[in-house]
């Protein structure tokens, strides 16, 4: 395998757990052992509470501010910039921009052989308004 050089610039964000993601760096086409990838939240905007069943996760946080779900008690831990989040295999977690400015993280994902796993439903997303925003009466 040799060095290859991707341009983020050129990607384009692709809606992945229910946010805008840019997918740079996969075990399908690059990597054979990590998935690294970057999300630009808006306000408000974030991922599904999933798992990664088999993988590690790592987040960067490059600019901006959010909160991350984690475990199924979905504890709520701040973030900001310059902050670098672990999570192991098969933690439950979701992040959300809760800041007023955009929030980009890096996410790195190893082996990222699996699918995320994650449910729509009751109690089970991120961005549902009493988990995030109890008192607002709703999200734009």
């Amino acid at each position: 395998m040799s060095v290859k050089i991707i341009n983020s610039k050129k990607i384009k964000p692709k809606k992945i757990l229910g946010g805008p993601i840019k997918p740079l760096i996969s075990n399908n086409d690059v990597s054979m052992n990590q998935e690294f990838a970057l999300g630009v939240f808006r306000p408000k905007q974030g991922l599904y509470f999933h798992t990664h069943p088999n993988s590690e996760e790592i987040y960067y946080v490059i600019k901006g501010r959010g909160t991350v779900f984690a475990g199924k008690e979905r504890n709520q831990i701040k973030i900001g910039e310059g902050d670098v989040l672990y999570i192991p295999a098969n933690t439950p977690h979701g992040v959300t921009n809760t800041g007023r400015k955009t929030l980009v993280i890096a996410f790195f994902v190893s082996p990222g052989k699996e699918r995320a796993g994650y449910e729509i439903g009751k109690d089970s997303h991120v961005l549902e308004e009493k988990i995030l925003y109890p008192n607002n009466k709703g999200l734009s």
